[in-house]
């Protein structure tokens, strides 16, 4: 089949939209992630910043959060940026095949806006970050704004127009809003001067808007600055910590790039290594938009403070180079291993969205070895048990929920809310801002969950007692794939020690 009797416009528009409605049927499936809970009660406790992230990823959905929308209205946030992210990379792709028409004259530009979306389509763990809000989820949209933005400016620069201070004003909220965002964003930001100064020298530093551009930015961020200086910096000394995780092992970086090839497939590199060398030099320094990040976060990876989503919009920033390599290769005949290729990774995308929908392998119960190391049970009866927490506060006269982990603080707090949430163990989190320690003395209802299970908190400076009232298993189409227990715990003596069931 030929480009001209291809209906590449129509295969995109399908491949996109079916994407899309998978996310949103998903979005009001499952329950939220303990990421996505915890960032949803950024939403509801609004400030300047927080303990693990900056702000930006709970001011987007404060008005959702106080609207009392359930959790499938406040992910159609995430999935709509998701879908703006992926049109935004085709329209790069576009403008770079348009500037470099020579090196392509028989490209069309539907078909390579066609490769560059097939390619987010078919990454699966970019589908993660289009159901649920991460603040990755709002880099896969601002990283493609950088990247755009930066084309403008180059042709703007190249063509000696004075009237260029609206991009560079455009470009400052766009970093501004990045490192509101996530930390790790300052990775991405320098690729932007990197890539000005390749083209311009540094007669960017004369151009009056650059500076505009780093004021816009720098007013944007300050919030963050200013509640770090009012919290002695504590973001950033755990931020740091967390990064560098624990003694630098080779063999933790081979386990990081077995994952993202995993997550990501071979499609974006199939396109990038294909003819890559028939580019100017111009678009060629755009792959720094991937391997600055992906290069560092590999490294942090060799210590284990790295996770497979961080890389996710440094992949997006490869697919319009790599759009218009799929394209090349198609045409050139080499249309068996990208089929084998997109089947695979077609293949695996469709197995994760069906173990959502199952909750986890069909036929295997909470009681199977395989069922207690089950993750998806993760998505599943935590808005019952929340539910089951008031009730049961109610009754018990009970003021205070405690847990074990932060991780199940954050589910608990927010399907149970406004009840207050504390967490029994030393680790300093956020949940330590906000609720602080649970008060010497207290009674509290301590949840545990069957996949994270603890022994119960009584022991000298713990719990002086505590009394099971009640447990919930989570039915998932006939199968049992986790339990809650619900335990009465009373006089606190202020000293945790949490142990995890064997």
């Amino acid at each position: 089949m030929s480009y001209n009797s291809t209906p590449w416009f129509g295969y995109t528009f399908v491949s996109i939209f079916i994407a899309f409605i998978i996310h949103v049927v998903f979005g009001f499936i499952l329950g939220f992630s303990v990421d996505e809970a915890h960032y949803a009660l950024y939403g509801l406790y609004l400030d300047w910043s927080y303990f693990d992230h900056p702000p930006l990823v709970g001011w987007m959905q404060a008005i959702p959060v106080h609207l009392h929308l359930t959790d499938g209205w406040i992910r159609l946030i995430p999935e709509f940026f998701w879908l703006a992210g992926v049109l935004l990379s085709m329209r790069i792709a576009a403008l770079l095949l348009e500037r470099h028409r020579s090196s392509f004259p028989y490209l069309k530009e539907r078909a390579v806006m066609f490769w560059t979306a097939l390619i987010a389509i078919l990454a699966p763990l970019l589908h993660v970050l289009g159901v649920g809000l991460l603040p990755d989820t709002l880099l896969l949209f601002l990283v493609p704004c950088m990247m755009l933005i930066t084309l403008r400016l180059d042709e703007q620069l190249h063509n000696r127009h004075p009237q260029d201070l609206g991009l560079w004003m455009l470009l400052g909220l766009i970093l501004g809003l990045a490192g509101l965002s996530k930390y790790t964003a300052l990775f991405f930001a320098i690729c932007v001067p990197i890539c000005l100064i390749t083209w311009h020298g540094f007669n960017i530093f004369r151009r009056p808007g650059l500076y505009v551009c780093l004021l816009i930015a720098g007013l944007l961020i300050s919030p963050v600055i200013y509640w770090n200086y009012q919290h002695e910096w504590i973001s950033f000394i755990y931020q740091f910590g967390h990064g560098t995780g624990g003694p630098w092992k080779f063999k933790h970086v081979l386990s990081f790039l077995l994952n993202q090839f995993v997550c990501y497939g071979l499609l974006i590199p199939m396109g990038l290594m294909w003819r890559l060398r028939r580019y100017s030099p111009g678009p060629k320094i755009f792959v720094i938009f991937f391997f600055i990040p992906f290069i560092l976060f590999a490294y942090l990876s060799g210590g284990g403070g790295s996770l497979p989503h961080w890389t996710a919009p440094a992949w997006l920033a490869l697919a319009p180079i790599a759009g218009i390599g799929l394209a090349q290769a198609w045409d050139a005949g080499r249309r068996f291993w990208i089929s084998a290729i997109a089947f695979i990774q077609l293949s695996i995308c469709i197995l994760g969205f069906i173990l959502l929908f199952f909750g986890g392998i069909p036929s295997i119960s909470m009681l199977d070895q395989l069922g207690k190391k089950n993750p998806i049970a993760d998505l599943y009866g935590w808005e019952k048990a929340g539910l089951h927490l008031q009730e049961l506060a109610a009754q018990n006269d009970v003021p205070h929920i405690a847990v074990q982990n932060w991780t199940l603080a954050s589910r608990a707090a927010w399907y149970a809310k406004p009840l207050q949430v504390f967490v029994l163990d030393e680790r300093v989190d956020q949940f330590d801002l906000w609720s602080g320690p649970l008060p010497i003395g207290s009674s509290a209802l301590v949840l545990n969950w069957s996949q994270m299970s603890f022994v119960e908190p009584v022991s000298e400076g713990a719990f002086e007692s505590c009394e099971k009232l009640d447990s919930q298993v989570v039915h998932r189409l006939g199968r049992d794939i986790a339990q809650f227990d619900f335990l009465l715990c009373k006089n606190w003596q202020g000293q945790p020690s949490p142990v995890r069931t064997p």
